[in-house]
């Protein structure tokens, strides 16, 4: 007797348009006819997806999942969360060219992201990753940065996406990423 399908199996073996309306009829991050429903990996799931297909519906599937999921009490990684979002959204820029006004091919929304990210002026950060000392800054301050970085390292391969000519106020930031943390 082979064991019953979960959920996740059963929505991933469904066609596109299926899975969206089954989507729509649902609230995401909470549980499924009562059931306790694996989100987190449905999102990891449809960006797997969308990267092997190169498939723009599967990443927008995905894209809603990962932002419902980052917007949800603070229970959640927020920030790895956005980091999955932005890292398929980075890869599907790559592969597929980018699209102003496109929900997931835009790089004006990898910019946003990575202006909410970097609070810390860009001299205050090049200050602070310049001192002989900078390993005993506070671990939020670090962590700031180190989330900055995490950002430069998907922004920097899209240079030819014309990302940098569009903002370039990112030039600086990447010259400085090797030296974050």
């Amino acid at each position: 007797m082979e064991p019953k399908p979960s959920l996740l199996q059963t929505v991933l073996e469904w066609p596109l348009p299926r899975v969206r309306a089954w989507l729509d009829g649902l609230s995401i991050g909470e549980p499924v006819d009562g059931a306790p429903f694996h989100w987190d990996g449905f999102a990891f799931t449809a960006a797997s997806r969308a990267r092997e297909e190169r498939s723009l519906p599967w990443a927008h599937i995905a894209l809603l999942v990962y932002g419902v999921l980052a917007e949800r009490p603070p229970t959640r990684d927020t920030h790895s969360l956005m980091l999955s979002a932005m890292s398929l959204r980075a890869w599907m820029i790559k592969e597929l060219g980018a699209q102003e006004g496109d929900a997931v091919l835009d790089t004006d929304i990898l910019f946003a992201w990575f202006q909410s990210l970097a609070t810390l002026p860009i001299e205050e950060a090049a200050r602070l990753v310049s001192s002989e000392n900078w390993h005993t800054l506070p671990i939020e301050t670090l962590l700031q940065l180190r989330r900055i970085k995490s950002a430069l390292n998907l922004l920097s391969p899209l240079s030819e996406t014309g990302i940098v000519q569009k903002h370039p106020e990112l030039n600086g930031w990447l010259q400085l990423r090797s030296h974050l943390p």
